[in-house]
């Protein structure tokens, strides 16, 4: 497992649109099972895009997803995570990102009071690197 993605605290990941078009988004990332998983809504673009077509490619990059040109940039398989899985992932990523994590529920919690719709992280996506 690549030494750049372990320690990274946010990773660029890239699907695929129907038109081929790339979508990067930064995630939050854990090693998972031989791969790097991380957890999204059930409903998101990016579980629909992995869905459709699984091609994926993940790397290292800042909290707005910018890579830098002399990161590696990881191509590999990605899978949707649901059920104990996916609580697995959830559980490593509120470990991971401890102070983080409990911001972004203090957030979800203030958005839900005031009635805007919020979506817990139930599901994972798991990428299994081919490079």
């Amino acid at each position: 497992m690549p030494a750049d993605l372990d320690s990274a605290k946010y990773v660029s990941f890239t699907t695929y649109k129907k038109n081929g078009d790339a979508v990067s988004l930064p995630v939050w990332v854990v090693p998972f099972d031989g791969g790097y998983a991380f957890t999204s809504d059930h409903d998101a673009f990016k579980v629909k895009r992995v869905r459709r077509d699984p091609r994926a490619t993940i790397a290292a990059s800042t909290f707005k997803g910018v890579v830098a040109p002399e990161a590696t940039v990881y191509t590999g398989t990605a899978e949707i995570l649901d059920g104990p899985n996916s609580k697995r992932v959830a559980d490593l990523v509120r470990k991971k990102y401890r102070f983080m994590y409990l911001a972004i529920i203090a957030q979800s919690f203030f958005r839900r009071l005031f009635g805007k719709a919020s979506h817990a992280a139930d599901t994972a996506i798991k990428v299994t690197l081919t490079k």
